[in-house]
């Protein structure tokens, strides 16, 4: 049975992720781009050229990063004056808001909004997913239905090449390679800037440093500008951002980049001067009163006057597709906020997106298991992300109590280790979190880690007075699917409510997929009838289910002092409180065990002994 779940969940898990036109001819359409000029695709085609079609939305993340690709090839392709035809089609947007996308993404081609006809053309194309890009040669077949994926310009440049098209220089331009250089951030230590290849440049290299450290390292080396910074400088790809760090205050540097074609040419070098700021002057993060998207009223000042710092997380709710980044950045900023006392000691994490209403706050509350306020465009997030203002995303800002912010961005957050040794070089102090009764099930640490795409047994006890009846679980970050009544296979939020009673428990057989392969503790979240419901979950492995049917007796019960187990092979013995957390652990050498439980509370206790889970209370 195994085998056949597991092909079940595979399948479940590979469909639909990335979709195609399912048509095989174009469809013609007349429309008007936000330019005001009228675009019949039927007469292009005429005319003998290609069409390419690039589908999308302005708050698409993945269309943020393979637009400036498609913008760079069809440079490479001659602007529309040669075998192909470049129109980009927007699903949903308006007039106004593709052109704030044109006019940020150097759109030379023409875009139709989705107010002006694009929502209606996405639909005669069956286009679900975004950004999709599709390839109509002159007879009207479409010969690519998704150009996928788009990791560079040569990735749309060499799919069009199979089908014939040659590459044309536009006009008043050469196929010389060149690199942009954008700068995004400036304060007293730290610069952040973008590199952004044109269609020519395969790759570049770049670094920062002043004039006169420029000078003296290329007489050094004996080489001359784009040889230093080519050797030396920092290998990059495709459209990229770096920050330097550990300048110094109040100095000019430059940016220097140098690009290269695929055969090795070097081309001109770039540069952008920039003078990092002062650090007499201390910056004042404005006061803010908002409300989260949980309805609690968060008062920044308030929060500041009681002497707590505050972190607070800058980000864009459309950054939820992009699972591998988002995933990285969120762990440890959730690790961290259960590490430093959950808002109730030295430090008050927050997060503010500026481009999400409530419902996908709440979406990406949940998807990541943020326990903290989260403050949603509708709360004011873009208002008050404007007044600081916030000009990158993500952002993890560190404010002092004193309203001074001591870190404009703390940053590249990849590990736990670097937020916490960040924190704590401010004097920031770790706390645990105060003890909360809860609906949380939670996992015995010692038993966390799951091999995705196996199936795993759960024990889940009822601690409560009363019978429990569970209505919902709550699974986000993971991709959980559980066995429920008998072999029935069923996603977390698709359970039907079950009653676990008083006192007694129920197993749920649990899936995890191939891209999450742990279970950290607090990550499954049970809702139920009782406000104050307790649950514990004991997870088996895969390889501890068999047919062992020996017995083990544990007596006396209730224990004062000791309890004693009693059986073959006991093996390994873990005893765990309610919390399911482990308090003892021992290794059987015979068929009897005593433990005892003088230092243990009065209370109920869980014992693991040969694969078998027994309970057993101590009253003193």
């Amino acid at each position: 049975m195994k085998k056949a779940l597991t092909l079940i969940l595979a399948l479940a898990l590979g469909l639909g992720l990335k979709a195609q036109c399912t048509l095989t001819t174009a469809v013609d359409f007349t429309a008007t781009d936000v330019h005001g000029n009228e675009i019949h695709l039927f007469d292009i085609l005429d005319g003998g050229q290609y069409v390419l079609l690039d589908f999308f939305y302005t708050t698409c993340s993945a269309c943020t990063q393979t637009t400036p690709y498609v913008a760079q090839s069809y440079q490479a392709f001659g602007c529309n004056q040669h075998d192909v035809f470049y129109i980009e089609i927007d699903e949903g947007d308006s007039d106004m808001d593709c052109l704030g996308w044109v006019n940020t993404y150097g759109i030379e081609y023409p875009t139709i909004s989705g107010m002006a006809g694009g929502t209606s053309i996405c639909n005669t194309y069956g286009i679900s997913y975004f950004p999709t890009v599709i390839l109509i040669a002159p007879d009207r077949s479409i010969v690519i239905n998704d150009l996928w994926p788009i990791t560079n310009a040569q990735s749309v440049i060499s799919a069009l090449e199979q089908h014939g098209i040659e590459q044309h220089v536009c006009g008043g331009q050469t196929l010389d390679p060149g690199v942009t250089i954008s700068v995004d951030q400036v304060n007293y230590t730290e610069v952040t800037a973008t590199f952004t290849p044109n269609a020519y440049c395969t790759s570049y290299a770049y670094t920062l440093a002043t004039e006169a450290e420029i000078q003296e390292w290329m007489n050094i080396a004996g080489l001359d500008l784009p040889e230093y910074v080519w050797t030396y400088g920092i290998p990059g790809e495709g459209t990229l951002a770096n920050t330097f760090t550990d300048l110094t205050p109040d100095t000019e540097y430059v940016i220097y980049a140098v690009p290269a074609d695929a055969n090795g040419n070097l081309g001109e070098v770039a540069t952008e001067t920039v003078v990092t700021t002062p650090t007499t002057t201390d910056e004042i993060i404005p006061d803010f009163t908002t409300t989260d998207i949980d309805g609690n009223e968060i008062h920044l000042y308030d929060i500041l006057d009681n002497g707590q710092w505050a972190l607070i997380h800058f980000f864009l709710a459309s950054d939820e597709f992009n699972d591998e980044y988002s995933l990285g950045l969120m762990r440890p900023l959730t690790e961290a906020y259960g590490m430093f006392g959950c808002n109730e000691h030295d430090i008050f994490f927050m997060e503010i997106t500026a481009d999400g209403n409530d419902s996908v706050a709440h979406a990406w509350a949940e998807r990541y298991n943020v326990q903290y306020p989260t403050i949603s465009r509708t709360g004011g997030g873009s208002t008050i992300a404007q007044s600081i203002p916030v000009g990158w995303y993500p952002t993890v800002m560190l404010v002092r109590p004193d309203h001074v912010i001591a870190r404009r961005d703390i940053y590249p957050i990849n590990t736990i280790d670097f937020l916490v040794e960040t924190l704590e070089s401010f004097g920031i102090e770790q706390h645990e979190c105060p003890v909360v009764y809860d609906e949380t099930l939670t996992f015995s640490t010692d038993t966390i880690y799951v091999e995705p795409m196996e199936l795993v047994w759960i024990t889940v006890y009822n601690n409560t007075a009363e019978n429990a009846i569970v209505t919902k679980i709550q699974n986000e970050p993971c991709s959980l699917m559980f066995t429920f009544d008998g072999e029935e296979l069923f996603y977390a939020h698709d359970l039907p409510e079950f009653t676990i009673p008083q006192g007694e428990s129920l197993e749920l057989g649990l899936y995890l997929d191939e891209i999450v392969k742990y279970i950290t503790p607090e990550v499954i979240t049970l809702s139920g009838n009782l406000p104050d419901a307790s649950f514990v979950a004991m997870v088996d492995h895969p390889e501890s289910i068999n047919e062992n049917e020996s017995s083990i007796n544990l007596f006396p019960n209730p224990a004062n002092d000791f309890v004693t187990l009693k059986g073959e092979s006991l093996g390994t013995v873990r005893v765990f409180n309610t919390l399911g957390q482990k308090m003892d652990e021992f290794e059987a050498n015979g068929n009897e065990l005593h433990i005892s439980t003088v230092s243990y509370e009065n209370g109920i206790y869980f014992v693991k002994a040969n694969e078998k889970t027994m309970k057993f209370v101590v009253k003193h």
